[in-house]
């Protein structure tokens, strides 16, 4: 496979006659990318540092100047490797230098000495600024053009203008792509600053922008990027985002060298089976599987508009940059209808159609007219909820913005009130579980948040943090009298059938996850407020009546003990107490898991009272003969035969008696 960043025009060199120069992985590598004003010498000098004339177009080699984005590969003294991405200087192609500086390490900004700082010198420093660039080296090209006083007069004009930016202090170095002067020592300040970088590279899933899609001749679809995060390798299934379209990659090249792996920083060509040129565009991601489906139209952020300026009014109209994708956006600041020049706000961004942007990742905006670069900012989170306050929301932000957990922590678990903050709300912001566990432990203890109860669920071993959630002072409680009133209702409603599923009463608390809902329900049923059974939940204490029931449940209750041990059948209760058989038995049922009466036979209950009387009188009867007859336990307890045997039945149940034909025995223990 050859890509077009190593084509000086359409050869078809296949990807097995490449195979002879394949290389081992090596050393993670940097992304360098060049920044300046159109013509200052910013392709000539990647040509005096690589050798390569990164204008592949014949466009730009008639015009000398860059259009698209160009690439080589640079190898430092000290072994470091370079991918150069070489972008356009024109004030027209300032988008296509928005897509080569988004992912870079550090950058090389040109300036010509016999120019000095021109707009887009001054325009493209501000984008590198804004994509937060750590570090980079000056290049004072065309040397040779000036004498001594006029290189150190653009010596210290770039000075000037690098005081006021972070980057002041970065190493300037006069160079010459004609004589070659300078060469050397730009080599080693682009190794020292390379040294003094702080790796951004990230590991997991693989995301890499497409900024060339192009068909090769008997090999297929070939796509080119720099890979921002992970790696990818031969035989990798990937994702085309947006639109959710799989692939496989055949085979992987950096630059013009084919590898089995490459890492984050590399500028690489992926070519790959199952899509068509029209499956994939400039401006669309591939990523690793466990990415696909994450895109969005709304997101949160921080943004940054630069000095000098105009502000950033709420709904105005702007061009997004991201990665190598652009949209038109709407920005509102949330708390201020503006953001204004040299300053910085959260702020919920809205685009015209699906981005794949992730937590973390940079963005450049730029007005539309006229067409200048505005500002810039960092996506916070991907907005999937809706904010009850707009300035706690912003609080919100501030926190993430500045790694203060905790404070995102109560800002959160304040404007969802019921919904609380469980330990994924914040791992999922990239925040470690040990700083989210460390901070909600310091929120419970100073009362600022209350934990869920844990009704056992939690171990040790599995850590407090492992389940449930945080509540502000009060939730609780609120949450607590809602899943108890709602179990009381349903079983007043069915006294029959008074336990509550575990989905009908999570349905009585919305903003809470069911799998914590389960979690307070197991904590009510230790605290003995709820008991278990049946699939579901229900009021500890036997069945819960309305008043009107309450009042047939003391009738019945009276009427019972009139003659406890001759009680009235189902039948005769309904008729003396003119109510159906049915809501008789309902409440019948509510007593006995009450404990105040005892079902002994399908139509006939007993108070407690009354069955204790009878199992005291059977007991006396056992001790002094030994056996006890239908009959005679009929005749002492003073009761019609059938009550009689329908308690000697019972007592059969309950493990006190064995029957032996017409009598019945004790039963040994054992």
């Amino acid at each position: 496979m050859t890509t077009p960043d190593s084509r000086q025009g359409e050869t078809s060199t296949t990807a097995s006659s490449n195979r002879s120069m394949a290389r081992p992985h090596e050393a993670q590598p940097l992304t360098l990318g060049t920044a300046g004003h159109i013509d200052h010498g910013k392709t000539a000098l990647v040509g005096l540092l690589t050798g390569k004339n990164t204008d592949r177009l014949p466009e730009e080699r008639e015009r000398g100047i860059s259009i698209e984005l160009g690439y080589a590969e640079l190898t430092l003294p000290s072994g470091t490797r370079f991918s150069i991405v070489d972008v356009p200087g024109h004030e027209r192609f300032v988008r296509a230098m928005v897509a080569g500086a988004t992912g870079i390490d550090l950058f090389l900004l040109v300036i010509a000495a016999d120019d000095g700082v021109m707009p887009q010198t001054m325009e493209h420093l501000g984008i590198i600024d804004l994509l937060a660039v750590q570090t980079g080296v000056v290049a004072l090209m065309k040397a040779d053009l000036v004498d001594e006083e006029l290189l150190e007069l653009a010596r210290e004009d770039v000075q000037e203008l690098l005081a006021r930016t972070p980057y002041a202090g970065v190493e300037i170095v006069a160079v010459s792509a004609r004589d070659g002067r300078g060469k050397t020592e730009l080599l080693a300040a682009l190794d020292r600053a390379a040294a003094r970088l702080h790796s951004q590279r990230r590991g997991g899933p693989a995301r890499l922008p497409v900024d060339r899609v192009f068909p090769l001749k008997g090999i297929g679809t070939v796509v080119t990027g720099t890979l921002w995060q992970g790696q990818v390798r031969a035989g990798d299934t990937l994702v085309v985002e947006p639109g959710a379209r799989n692939t496989t990659v055949r085979s992987v090249q950096v630059h013009d060298h084919e590898t089995d792996v490459v890492a984050a920083g590399s500028r690489v060509g992926l070519n790959l089976r199952g899509l068509s040129r029209d499956d994939v565009r400039r401006g669309d991601w591939l990523v690793a599987p466990e990415l696909a489906g994450r895109v969005c139209r709304r997101f949160d952020a921080w943004v940054r508009v630069l000095p000098g300026g105009r502000p950033l009014r709420t709904g105005d109209p702007v061009r997004l940059h991201h990665g190598t994708a652009q949209f038109v956006a709407r920005v509102t600041p949330l708390e201020a209808r503006e953001i204004t020049p040299g300053s910085e706000a959260a702020a919920i961004v809205r685009v015209d159609d699906d981005a794949a942007v992730q937590p973390r990742d940079r963005f450049i905006l730029r007005s539309l007219s006229p067409v200048s670069t505005v500002s810039g900012g960092q996506v916070l989170a991907i907005a999937g909820r809706r904010w009850r306050n707009q300035h706690r929301h912003a609080a919100f932000l501030r926190a993430l913005m500045t790694g203060d957990v905790r404070r995102a922590a109560l800002e959160l678990a304040s404007d969802t009130l019921r919904g609380g903050v469980g330990r994924a709300d914040l791992t999922q912001l990239g925040w470690p579980a040990e700083q989210v566990d460390a901070a909600l432990a310091a929120c419970e203890k100073s009362g600022e948040l209350e934990s869920l109860p844990s009704g056992g669920e939690r171990t040790a071993s599995a850590g407090r943090a492992e389940l449930g959630r945080w509540f502000v002072p009060g939730v609780l409680e609120e949450l607590r009298a809602a899943l108890l009133a709602g179990a009381r209702e349903h079983a007043e409603k069915q006294p029959d059938r008074p336990f509550s599923a575990v989905s009908e009463l999570a349905a009585l608390v919305p903003e809470l996850p069911v799998g914590d809902v389960e979690i307070f329900l197991r904590s009510l049923q230790a605290s003995g407020e709820l008991v278990a059974g049946e699939g579901g939940y229900a009021p500890a204490g036997g069945g819960v009546l309305s008043d009107e029931l309450e009042q047939l449940a003391a009738a019945l209750m009276a009427r019972l003990a009139h003659d406890p041990l001759a009680p009235p059948t189902l039948a005769v209760l309904a008729s003396e107490l003119s109510r159906s058989p049915r809501e008789i038995a309902q409440v019948l049922d509510a007593l006995g898991r009450r404990g105040d009466v005892i079902r002994a036979d399908k139509d006939l209950w007993f108070t407690s009272s009354a069955v204790a009387t009878a199992r005291e009188a059977l007991l006396t009867a056992l001790a002094a003969d030994g056996e006890v007859s239908l009959a005679g336990y009929r005749d002492r307890v003073g009761c019609g035969r059938r009550n009689a045997q329908a308690l000697l039945e019972l007592f059969d149940k309950e493990g006190l008696t064995l029957r032996r034909g017409d009598v019945r025995l004790a039963r040994r223990k054992r």
